[in-house]
């Protein structure tokens, strides 16, 4: 028994000794202060030297963004100017091509009636003299022959003067007709190679713009689920501006809101851009007026807009500055583009072929938006569809437009 107890004791000792042993060790010396406070040092100064460059490469990108817009402008002016010309020269031509038209018809008929002339008198002079003189009554319907004869000539001769004259103007206009078409040859080959430069310039916009927006994608699907829940243009105007204010607020209020520190991060809200200075105001395209703000559209119904027929395929800029809210196709209107301006306005610019802008993209005056259709309705000249509003209405864009009246 007391052999048993020793042997216990001695187990409770050496435990003891073990635990003591075990406290007794020294732990591990922290870290000096100076080279925690160095390694924080290096961490904030990574920091910063990583946000300078990512700040230097946006100011680097924001540069090259501005430059490309800067020969966009220059580009698109030229491309306006270029498509003004041409269309000058195509109307003068399809007028020329009416006046050639219209002088061959008119030589042609001239040529008919001397034709017939010519036919008579020759018959008259077929009849011999002796039997005109045997014939009774021969000498009355000879005088009377001769009298029509002598009517008839001056009358020839007139004919034969006036296509002498339009035989002189068919040339003329032939040869304005021929110049015009090697000049409206150039002016084409010009404006094509600009419009290749455009291209260019676009799709490094595109690139740029894409650099420094990570959510065009979702910005674009958004746009798009709007506009399919939308029943008509000014609905969709108004959900736009809804779901605009609904962001501005969402992150307004993720700002205000403190954050603990233990708390996950989340991505911050984008914040809607406002729109720039609108800029001077130019309408879409080069072309004439069909359709007049108030006038009865093709329906019979007064048009809320303005209906411009422009060449095929024509440039489309933006008519002032400002953010597009919304591009893409929309029912019965085609692929359209609305830009939102300063003070509540929109721009509705509907009937384009090819978009060349994105959902959020600030755009200046001038900036190109796409090209024009290349076909208008039944088989017609294409024409593109303006329309500005204010406050989500129509509005007459002569209050924007000088010289619309």
């Amino acid at each position: 028994m007391r052999t048993t107890c020793l042997i216990f004791l001695l187990i409770a000792l050496t435990a003891m000794a073990n635990i003591h042993g075990a406290f007794a060790q020294t732990p591990p010396l922290p870290q000096s202060k100076k080279d925690a406070l160095g390694n924080l040092e290096a961490q904030a100064q990574a920091r910063k030297d990583e946000q300078k460059t990512l700040k230097k490469r946006a100011q680097e990108i924001e540069t090259a963004l501005g430059d490309t817009r800067k020969q966009l402008l220059n580009v698109a002016s030229k491309i306006r100017g270029n498509e003004k010309t041409l269309r000058g020269l195509e109307e003068k031509i399809e007028g020329l091509e009416t006046e050639q038209s219209t002088i061959q018809a008119r030589l042609e008929e001239g040529r008919l009636s001397i034709s017939r002339l010519i036919l008579a008198l020759g018959r008259i002079r077929r009849v011999p003299p002796e039997a005109m003189l045997a014939r009774p009554g021969t000498p009355l319907k000879t005088a009377q022959s001769a009298m029509l004869i002598g009517d008839v000539l001056p009358a020839l001769t007139q004919q034969a003067d006036a296509l002498q004259a339009d035989l002189k103007e068919l040339e003329e206009v032939s040869a304005s007709l021929s110049l015009k078409r090697d000049k409206a040859l150039e002016a084409a080959e010009s404006l094509r190679q600009e419009h290749n430069a455009l291209s260019a310039l676009v799709a490094r916009r595109e690139k740029l713009y894409a650099s420094t927006q990570k959510d065009l994608k979702a910005q674009q699907e958004e746009a798009q689920r709007i506009s399919q829940q939308s029943r008509n243009l000014q609905d969709l105007v108004r959900r736009l501006e809804e779901d605009k204010k609904k962001k501005l607020l969402a992150a307004q209020a993720q700002k205000s809101s403190p954050t603990r520190p233990d708390t996950p991060r989340t991505a911050a809200l984008r914040v809607p851009a406002e729109p720039p200075k609108a800029g001077q105001a130019r309408l879409p395209i080069e072309g004439a007026i069909r359709i007049a703000y108030d006038q009865p559209d093709n329906f019979g119904a007064p048009s809320k807009g303005l209906s411009i027929e422009g060449r095929s395929g024509a440039l489309v800029v933006a008519p002032m500055g400002g953010i597009v809210r919304f591009a893409g196709h929309f029912k019965n209107h085609g692929n359209m583009v609305i830009i939102e301006h300063e003070k509540g306005f929109h721009s509705l610019v509907a009937g384009l072929g090819k978009i060349d802008t994105v959902v959020g993209q600030s755009v200046l005056a001038g900036e190109p938006l796409g090209l024009l259709d290349d076909a208008g309705d039944h088989g017609g000249k294409p024409a593109l569809y303006y329309e500005l509003r204010r406050n989500g209405k129509p509005v007459n864009p002569s209050v924007k437009f000088a010289g619309l009246g």
